[in-house]
């Protein structure tokens, strides 16, 4: 077996095993997992949700919660065992030789400290610099970071940032001391593709310029194909398949890893093409099946997978643990493009019925002033969008965090009011409604939320939650009881399931249920506001496969929020693309994926996680920096602060939505040429 290395060994992880519950009835959660990590390396974990990943990387840490601790095995950094480590040790390795980026920011930065004394603790800690030495330091890092006006930010808390900017904080922290190993615990997750390109870009660069080896998790292949040298798969607590990336991609040889190469939707994907999805659900560390953990969900599995469990040997060019694949039953190449049979689709939207019409919504929310007697400032969150959306079709809606996207999806709903416009619903102009009028309209638009658990009643089982829109329009009980079956059984939610409660039921399980609680009315309207961003690639297949069908079956519009424009490319008929409260181009999603003419569009398409054979070979266009402040937008074009093709005429007068005389629209002054490739670097500072 060929391997692309790096130096001398770092990290050695043998036979780690890690169990929670009672030391009488202990549950296993990591189950035997090896992996080494060496100098100048990027080792990439994969797998979905509850695999056991994020385990792994606390118990190298030491930092594993309270009811759970290692059983056995080994981990070794720079040849000195942590499994024992007096908690001082690991706390003098911890800041200082090992560099730790959890996956949400936000609750990984103290919320009452300033960002330079978060990002100066680490110096400080271990002795590495003074007070006046540090402050030299942070700013040095922060803006190797990218970020935005380091001098500024230092002073700021971490509720004034963005995202992306507590991301590049919390990298910064992780890296002030300079440490040999980086463990970045999904860092990218639910980021927009914009700063994730960014994120991405930063490993990499660290990687290359200072030498610092990475354990970056992530359930999104993509992601980890584009800059690790190494990938191991993980499923049900063991690792199944690892070697090389380019070999472990061109030859999946564990059905696992083949089912997650096929389920990652393509950027030049076809609309209408279903997406390959993984049937069922991960096991539960309490109630494994015998043999192969994976051979319930298994395509290949044989009757020696039913009995005992594989070991993890070599299989071509890398390391698996399949009886089918050892026995060279399982061909190499995963085979395919990735999607399934397309489905026919809607009749072209220029032949349909116009189900609703927006024009010129503006939608404002006023902020006090940041003194006493200041002027109140208005954010500019919808300003000035016109759309159409007709009966049956798809519109995709896409953009950065704070771009008016949700706001914009509200407002169509009529959750919140509208400061100026109109919204035309089935012939009826529904702008200023109230009352019972209004409820009587929202019963044909219904709304799927991007947090499933936040928007479901946790005291509510889920019959009673699919029920609760009939309840409240007064459906009789008979109706109500055929009506919540028939939608649980639409969304492929088993009726033993109907008296559990959220908390009881898996990510992919209650995004399920938001939908069945959707289409119980039968509406002719559903807006999906970011419903799969949080959810595995797996489990986001099965999600788009079934709004898909949903659609077809019922004649449904769908409004479609996302920031993947793999996953709008592929289910949407149009896409209007948004920026800091405006529409700045729109169009069939072809034309606009495929000659898209504003610089944002395309440099949201340069940005999307593609599965790189070649890792280090794609050259990103990175769009740098975060959006302008939408309580003080620029002049002119809006865009024109981050657009390496801005000139005066941009900041003078603001460019009107328009084409060529096509469905495609624009608003830019000098739009791109409509035959140019995408220049690498472009949109650079």
């Amino acid at each position: 077996m060929t391997q692309e290395r790096g130096g001398e060994m770092l990290l050695d992880v043998r036979d780690l095993q890690v169990a929670a519950g009672t030391e009488r009835q202990p549950v296993a959660v990591v189950r035997g997992v090896s992996l080494q990590v060496r100098a100048g390396e990027i080792f990439g974990l994969l797998g979905e949700s509850g695999s056991g990943k994020s385990m792994t990387v606390l118990a190298i840490n030491g930092l594993l919660p309270a009811g759970v601790r290692v059983t056995g095995g080994s981990v070794k950094f720079n040849g000195e065992e942590l499994i024992g480590a007096s908690r001082r040790r690991l706390s003098q390795l911890r800041g200082d030789r090992i560099g730790m980026v959890f996956q949400d920011s936000l609750t990984s930065l103290n919320p009452i400290m300033r960002i330079g004394p978060q990002v100066a603790e680490p110096l400080l800690l271990h002795g590495k610099a003074n007070q006046r030495q540090a402050r030299l330091l942070v700013g040095e890092r922060l803006r190797a970071m990218g970020m935005p006006d380091a001098r500024e930010a230092v002073r700021r808390y971490p509720h004034e940032f963005s995202g992306g900017m507590r991301q590049r904080a919390t990298i910064a922290t992780a890296l002030i001391t300079t440490p040999q190993l980086l463990i970045a615990d999904e860092p990218t997750t639910a980021l927009d593709v914009t700063v994730q390109a960014q994120i991405l870009d930063i490993c990499q660069r660290l990687n290359e310029e200072l030498g610092v080896a990475i354990l970056l998790i992530s359930h999104d292949l993509g992601v980890l194909s584009e800059i690790c040298t190494t990938i191991g798969v993980m499923y049900a607590g063991r690792i199944v398949q690892t070697g090389p990336t380019r070999a472990l991609l061109e030859h999946p040889s564990h059905p696992y890893t083949r089912a997650l190469v096929e389920s990652m939707p393509r950027a030049a994907g076809t609309r209408g093409d279903r997406l390959h999805a993984i049937g069922g659900e991960p096991p539960s560390p309490d109630a494994l099946p015998e043999g192969c953990k994976f051979h319930p969900r298994c395509a290949f599995a044989i009757a020696r997978c039913v009995a005992h469990e594989p070991d993890l040997v070599v299989v071509g060019d890398t390391r698996s643990a399949c009886w089918v694949a050892q026995a060279g039953g399982l061909p190499l190449s995963a085979g395919g493009d990735g999607v399934g049979d397309a489905r026919p689709q809607p009749a072209a939207a220029a032949a349909q019925e116009v189900l609703l019409a927006a024009v010129e919504l503006r939608r404002y929310f006023t902020v006090p002033g940041e003194t006493l007697f200041a002027r109140p400032r208005h954010v500019h969150a919808v300003d000035g969008v016109s759309l159409v959306i007709h009966r049956g079709e798809t519109l995709g809606i896409v953009g950065e965090s704070g771009c008016g996207k949700s706001t914009l999806a509200r407002c169509l709903m009529r959750l919140i009011d509208v400061e100026a416009g109109s919204i035309e619903f089935m012939g009826r102009d529904i702008t200023r409604l109230g009352g019972d009028e209004l409820r009587r309209i929202r019963r044909h638009m219904q709304p799927i939320f991007q947090d499933p658990y936040a928007s479901l009643n946790p005291r509510l089982r889920v019959s009673d939650i699919v029920a609760e829109p009939l309840t409240v329009n007064d459906f009789a009980a008979a109706e109500i009881t055929a009506r919540v079956q028939e939608a649980l059984d639409l969304v492929g939610l088993g009726r033993g399931l109907a008296s559990r409660f959220p908390h009881q039921l898996s990510g992919g399980q209650r995004q399920r249920v938001g939908i069945a609680r959707a289409i119980v009315l039968r509406p002719a309207l559903m807006v999906a506001d970011e419903p799969i961003s949080s959810l595995d690639l797996s489990i986001q297949a099965q999600i788009i496969n079934l709004m898909r069908d949903l659609q077809q079956r019922f004649d449904l519009a769908l409004v479609f929020i996302s920031h993947d424009l793999r996953i709008v490319r592929q289910l949407c008929a149009r896409i209007a693309v948004m920026f800091l409260g405006k529409v700045v181009e729109s169009g069939p999603t072809e034309e606009v994926c495929t000659r898209p003419r504003h610089p944002y569009t395309r440099a949201l398409l340069a940005s999307v996680p593609e599965l790189s054979f070649d890792r280090g070979r794609r050259t990103r266009g990175l769009l740098e920096g975060d959006p302008p402040s939408p309580l003080s937008p620029p002049s002119g074009c809006r865009f024109r602060t981050r657009c390496a093709l801005a000139r005066q005429r941009c900041a003078e007068s603001e460019p009107p939505l328009a084409g060529d005389g096509t469905a495609h629209r624009w608003a830019c002054h000098f739009p791109l040429d409509a035959e140019a490739p995408a220049l690498a670097g472009e949109f650079a500072r």
